[in-house]
């Protein structure tokens, strides 16, 4: 592909309308930003172009994987992420190995969100000045390292040039059982909101390595490990899916109440959890002191956690606990979804307070 001229050249208006040039010109008219509309709202808006025939797509955008009809009792999952340098990442905040393995790991969370295996990735890469050949070997190193763990392949994708920032996009495929798909839509009133891991310690990572503030070293060391190289919940995923129990589930990349959100808004449905259930860990807990944070706003709106919250039947919660202590993984159930469409938070004195998911957001 030719690469295209640098800006600065000026494009004709030939083969525009008048009425469209007059109207673009005028000193009133004021184009819509991306910040009006936000991520989730040019989602929307793009949306309902996008799918050009209905034969074979069981789940277009709107969920942590497309999820494709083929034939056999499997179905195909499809799942995109893009890193881009300064955005998501610094390269001189960690390895290159970890930036490999975590650029691979953010793509099979999402097939861990519904249920699946995940099979093979395809990985484009827009290379910078500065960037050698050596550090991209540790890249795919990392990313090799972490595939091996998964049974995952590389097969392909592409390499072009950049010309101030590392940008790395990823695509992975997987598959499920038809009757396993965990779906973000199919969340029901008096289901168990629950969580395969705590969050908020990528959070607490990411405002040490922000903010360069002394800490322990061992407490700081555990925390950036969390944001720079962290597990997918594949296993717990699967264990989910098998179990019957599961209703709807979604990965936590955004932050707990903005992905909590997306269930509740697609399920037609609210939430109530519960303070006293709410998972923070004593690392997070001594960071937030160190920092002059407050620990539960890293847990419900910090992102990039990858844990998993599922809707779980409350009449299947004691067997699938029983069954997750079996296979080493780790539940909780920290509230449960109602009827409307607020998040609440009720405390042990019975006190509730509204939630605003205040989580990432690209645009905003």
């Amino acid at each position: 592909m030719q690469e295209v001229p640098s800006p600065g050249i000026a494009f004709s208006d030939k083969g525009f309308p008048p009425e469209i040039l007059n109207f673009r010109k005028a000193t009133w008219y004021q184009p819509m930003q991306l910040e009006e509309l936000g991520e989730f709202g040019f989602i929307a808006r793009v949306a309902p172009a996008c799918r050009i025939r209905d034969r074979g797509v069981v789940k277009g955008i709107g969920d942590d994987c497309a999820v494709v009809s083929m034939e056999g009792p499997d179905h195909l999952l499809v799942t995109k992420d893009l890193l881009v340098e300064r955005v998501h990442f610094r390269l001189e905040w960690g390895s290159a190995e970890n930036l490999g393995a975590k650029a691979l790991a953010v793509n099979l969370s999402d097939i861990a969100a519904c249920g699946g295996v995940p099979l093979d990735a395809f990985v484009g890469l827009a290379i910078p000045p500065g960037v050698d050949v050596e550090w991209l070997d540790g890249f795919y190193k990392g990313m090799t390292d972490l595939a091996a763990e998964y049974g995952v392949n590389l097969l392909g994708g592409d390499t072009t040039r950049s010309k101030t920032d590392l940008m790395i996009s990823v695509t992975v495929t997987g598959t499920v059982p038809r009757d396993q798909v965990l779906f973000r839509h199919t969340a029901r009133a008096g289901d168990l909101v629950v969580l395969t891991g705590p969050t908020g310690e990528s959070a607490a990572g990411l405002e040490i390595l922000l903010r360069g503030v002394p800490v322990t070293t061992e407490l700081a060391q555990e925390l950036i490990h969390t944001h720079l190289r962290p597990r997918p919940h594949v296993k717990e995923g699967r264990l989910l899916a098998t179990s019957g129990a599961c209703r709807a589930a979604i990965d936590v990349s955004d932050g707990l109440l903005s992905d909590l959100g997306h269930i509740c808004q697609d399920s037609g449905l609210g939430a109530q959890l519960y303070r006293e259930r709410i998972p923070v860990t004593r690392s997070v807990s001594e960071a937030s002191g160190l920092l002059g944070k407050d620990a539960l706003h890293w847990a419900f709106n910090g992102g990039e956690d990858y844990v998993l919250i599922a809707a779980v039947d409350p009449r299947q919660w004691d067997s699938l606990l029983d069954a997750s202590r079996d296979a080493g993984c780790e539940l909780t159930a920290i509230g449960e979804f109602v009827t409307g469409s607020e998040i609440v938070l009720q405390t042990a004195a019975g006190r509730v307070t509204p939630l605003t998911p205040r989580g990432w957001d690209h645009f905003r």
